[in-house]
């Protein structure tokens, strides 16, 4: 079977498969925004914004890749581009490795693998959406690790299971010390690893990734700054948006869990060979909904250290990868009816007809559209401080324009750096009009531009002046409708670009 997965053939399908997937379902993606910083693309002149500190102080593999990547030539597109392939080459790995597992049948097991990442099947959702194909690079990742990792189970391969879970500790540090945990403690308690240097070896090559990685993250990470104590009490008792959604109890997707659990239980073949598998997965699954009872039964997120964590963010980890397993397991145990393979095919055509729509809806996606003049057109100017814009266009000033933002349009990540709340604070008041103690809407932290608009329009040019030298910022992005008291340098149909004088 390993050789089957590994064949030049099969490598070839699933690579030519990633690529197309890529097309269809490409996004810019957040990750991009770090390697920006890391890499020099973007440079923050001064310590005024917290999005210096943000991009410097956040430890994770992806944006050290992203920035690797700008150094050697590629553009925030091709960037994202080659994340996205990334992707989607891990979760059809990861589908193909399960079905050709219990099916066998290389032609089901891709058609399968399609059927479930074109149509982005998964469990549902609990505090947040559980997306495949996403701009939040992260946790699109950690998803799609979490799977390969349980397929490499499925291989017997427990040294490739331990680095993929050391990668995803690098990318998504809670989910990855999740995993790790539970490997660790499995793979010794069956005896798959018997002596200690057995396990030097075996987890050799995944600590040395992670040292690495930190080695460059501190490398470039900013000593932390003083803040305010009270501030981030308030922060977190009126913005936060985590411990807002922590009462109520997605009781649909537990059940989909505990039917999952039951599957895998007691549908997989008991033998030496699925046992790690079996233990991991089902592990996996009943320690993630123990923590998510715990946090929305007894309020764990009350507790500050414990404030940053999603209850739920354990359970989406195999939200997608669920899906496979179920499948195969099905598969698995009624192999021997004779038209098994024509029901499972007749499957895939009901459902994809039954769902056209989606077609449709890719083919308008991949109609190339330029709406983005503006942020051209604000790359090509020189000597550009800390941009001010509305909610929606930060993430376009990074990506396309590669100049500064002051803020981005949300601020929920805060709880992991504390220390930028006095910043913050300062930008919401004087520069977008809020009132930090009293938001117009609590346990919202994102920029508002209903709520912003009427601020920026009374704003008068003298008050303009106050920010571009406390804030550093000289320019001002916002949509075409809103009239400043400034000067006027470009529009296009969505938005203006000022300039403050």
């Amino acid at each position: 079977m390993n050789s089957n997965i590994y064949s030049k053939k099969n490598l070839f399908y699933l690579t030519i498969l990633s690529i197309a997937f890529t097309v269809f379902f490409f996004n810019e993606q957040v990750a991009v925004r770090g390697g920006l910083v890391i890499s020099g693309e973007v440079i923050y002149q001064d310590n005024v914004s917290p999005l210096k500190y943000y991009f410097l102080n956040s430890w994770t593999l992806l944006t050290q890749l992203s920035a690797i990547l700008f150094k050697i030539g590629f553009n925030s597109h091709s960037v994202s581009f080659f994340l996205v392939f990334l992707l989607n080459l891990i979760l059809f790995y990861s589908c193909f490795i399960i079905f050709e597992k219990f099916i066998g049948n290389t032609t089901l097991s891709i058609c399968l693998s399609c059927l479930l990442i074109f149509f982005q099947k998964n469990l549902g959702d609990t505090d947040y959406p559980s997306l495949i194909f996403t701009i939040h690079t992260f946790g699109a990742f950690a998803q799609a690790l979490t799977g390969l990792v349980v397929a490499s189970l499925l291989m017997s391969n427990i040294k490739l299971s331990f680095l993929l879970g050391f990668i995803l500790f690098c990318v998504h540090p809670l989910v990855g010390l999740w995993v790790l945990l539970i490997l660790i403690f499995f793979s010794f308690y069956e005896k798959k690893i018997n002596s200690f240097n057995e396990s030097l070896k075996i987890l050799f090559p995944g600590l040395l990734l992670t040292i690495i990685s930190l080695v460059i993250f501190f490398h470039f990470s900013l000593e932390k700054i003083p803040y305010d104590q009270n501030l981030f009490k308030i922060y977190m008792e009126k913005w936060d948006g985590h411990r807002a959604i922590t009462d109520e109890i997605h009781y649909e997707y537990l059940f989909k869990s505990l039917v999952l659990l039951i599957i895998v239980y007691f549908m997989c073949p008991k033998n030496n060979e699925n046992k790690l598998f079996s233990s991991v997965f089902c592990s996996m699954i009943i320690s993630s909904i123990v923590m998510y009872l715990s946090f929305k039964i007894f309020r764990l997120s009350d507790y500050r250290v414990l404030a940053p964590i999603i209850p739920g963010r354990l359970m989406i980890t195999f939200t997608f990868i669920a899906w496979p397993i179920a499948l195969s397991l099905i598969y698995y145990r009624f192999k021997e009816i004779k038209y098994i393979n024509y029901f499972f095919y007749s499957i895939i055509i009901i459902y994809s007809l039954m769902h056209y729509k989606t077609f449709l809806n890719i083919k308008d996606k991949i109609v190339l559209k330029d709406e983005n003049l503006i942020f051209y057109k604000l790359k090509d100017l020189k000597d550009v401080g800390n941009v001010i814009t509305n909610a929606e266009t930060p993430f376009n000033v990074l990506y396309i324009s590669n100049k500064p933002p002051l803020m981005l349009k949300t601020i929920d990540y805060l709880p992991y750096h504390p220390y930028l709340v006095n910043n913050i604070r300062d930008i919401l008041t004087e520069v977008y009009g809020y009132d930090f103690e009293n938001p117009p809407r609590n346990n919202y932290p994102y920029l508002n531009d209903n709520y912003i608009k009427s601020k920026f329009e009374k704003r008068l040019a003298s008050d303009w002046d106050y920010i571009k030298n406390k804030f550093k910022s000289n320019i001002v992005i916002t949509p075409n409708n809103w009239k400043l008291d400034l000067e006027l340098i470009f529009s296009d149909k969505k938005y203006s670009l000022y300039r403050i004088n």
